[in-house]
């Protein structure tokens, strides 16, 4: 397993990432931020904690991963499952893109914010197929409160793990 980085401050940024080459686009950001496809987060709060989470079992030795940056993708993605939690991760390309920086906030060549967290049919679809959300469960609680649903999978990640 690698040092315990020291992170200070986690700082959550939303836009669009063009990449041309992922694994050097990687080796370059991927040390100290992580960036994740916008359509399966509901919003800051919900990349947030899940660094927030990630950082708190990496601190105590909890982590499943070898990195922080992937520790964050296993709580973002609310799974143990290396494989399923690089579904949500970033790609060559354009990229719709949530970043999460665990150090300083640097600059990222091919990033520029804009507002990627919109709500629609789709990506509600596509969230409550990713972390398995019952449908009488998101009936009951209401559309509005998916962003507690899916932080609640990430608590139950991180009980469970």
């Amino acid at each position: 397993m690698q040092e315990r980085p020291s992170v200070r401050h986690i700082t959550v940024k939303q836009g669009i990432l063009d990449i041309s080459d992922l694994k050097t686009f990687l080796s370059v950001y991927g040390k100290n931020a992580v960036f994740i496809n916008a359509d399966y987060i509901v919003g800051e709060d919900h990349a947030y904690f899940s660094a927030k989470k990630a950082i708190e079992a990496w601190n105590e030795g909890r982590a499943v991963a070898r990195s922080l940056p992937l520790e964050v993708m296993l709580y973002a993605a609310a799974t143990r499952q290396i494989n399923e939690a690089l579904k949500i991760g970033v790609r060559e390309g354009r990229n719709r893109t949530v970043a999460i920086f665990l150090e300083e906030n640097v600059e990222v060549e091919g990033f520029r914010e804009a507002n990627v967290l919109k709500m629609s049919k789709e990506k509600i679809d596509r969230i409550v197929n990713f972390f398995k959300i019952n449908k009488n469960e998101l009936e009951v609680a209401g559309v509005e409160k998916l962003p507690l649903i899916v932080r609640e999978r990430i608590v139950l990640f991180d009980l469970n793990k």
